[in-house]
């Protein structure tokens, strides 16, 4: 059994402690500094609670494009790596011009959803 905290609960206390005990005493100049190491302990914190979440939703995003082959080899995969690999792949194609003619509007309906399920970690006031 674990009893020392994960990197979760490190994040927590990192993040609390930074905003209540260092936060206040930062000079002003600072500060904006300061509101900034702030906000990326608060990100790397939703990224971990949220990645499953913000991860499926980036692949149901993406299976609109690729369908089944969006899932192929997840079993064993780490969800964030495939979705990284089928982002990349997105990339290339839409470089190549693949979507020039066809598919246009799958793929905003797909860029859209990646888009919000992103923003639902980095800034979920923006989210909405």
């Amino acid at each position: 059994m674990r009893t020392n905290p994960d990197a979760r609960g490190l994040l927590d206390i990192a993040a609390a402690t930074f905003r209540t005990d260092v936060l206040p005493h930062v000079a002003p100049e600072a500060r904006y500094a300061a509101l900034m190491v702030a906000n990326a302990l608060e990100i790397a914190q939703r990224e971990l609670t949220g990645l499953d979440a913000s991860g499926h939703a980036m692949l149901a995003a993406l299976a609109l494009l690729y369908g089944e082959d969006a899932y192929d080899d997840l079993g064993g995969n780490d969800l964030r790596h495939r979705v990284e690999a089928l982002q990349h792949r997105l990339c290339i194609e839409i470089a190549a011009g693949d979507f020039d003619h066809d598919g246009q509007d799958t793929l905003l309906d797909s860029l859209e959803a990646i888009v919000k399920a992103r923003l639902a970690i980095l800034n979920p006031k923006a989210a909405g």
